[in-house]
This record gives C-alpha cells, structure tokens and sequence, in this order.
C-alpha cells in the first residue's frame, strides 16, 4: 500500500458528484461509492479524513440534495422519496432533513415547488 496521502479517486467534491449520482440508481452506501472508486471503504475513509472531509457526511449530503431535487421536481411521496434516497424509513428521513433544510420536507417542498415541473 502507498501512503501518496492524495489519492485523486478521493477528491472530496469527486466523491460528492459520484455519490449523487450513485443516490439516483439505488441505495447510497459507503461501500457503494467506495467500490465504484476501486477503494475499500477504510482506505477512502482515510484518505478523504486526511483532505478534512467525512465519507458519511459526503454521503448524508448527496442523500439530501437529491431528495431536496426530488421534491421540487416531482409529485413522488414524500416516503418514496425517503426509499430512493436510500433512508430506511420515511421518519429516519424527515428527521434527517429537518437538521439539514430546518423544515420537514413536506413544508420544504411546499415553499419551493418547482411550477413548471413535468
């Protein structure tokens, strides 16, 4: 194993755009974007910890931003929603979103309604 410290498969805004499109073909995992990069889950891990950045939150942050687009471009519910941004649970969800757009998601989706939405 090399110890280059800036393995460029772990570039954090990398990481953000393929764990985004990742969350629009199934369920977001770590290993999921981790095997995607040729990594294990550790080494991208540590690698992106040694740029400042979390995995997880990278992750929390891709799941939310497509749920944010989800809601504003669509009439799914707000619980297939939840499923296709890969929370386990409609409640884990709103939850989850709460902390990150300061309202649930169905006054979110309100304030923000896309109007010319297909």
């Amino acid at each position: 194993m090399t110890s280059s410290g800036n393995d460029s498969r772990a570039d954090p805004s990398e990481v953000r755009t393929l764990a985004a499109e990742l969350a629009l073909t199934g369920p977001l995992t770590i290993e999921r974007i981790a095997g995607h990069l040729g990594l294990s889950s550790r080494t991208l891990q540590r690698h992106l910890a040694d740029q400042g950045a979390s995995l997880r939150a990278i992750v929390e942050e891709s799941r939310l931003e497509v749920a944010r687009v989800l809601l504003c471009k669509t009439d799914l519910t707000v619980q297939e929603i939840a499923a296709r941004s890969g929370y386990r649970t409609p409640s884990g969800f709103a939850r989850a979103f709460v902390r990150w757009a300061g309202l649930p998601p169905r006054a979110w989706r309100n304030a923000n309604r896309e109007p010319d939405r297909q």
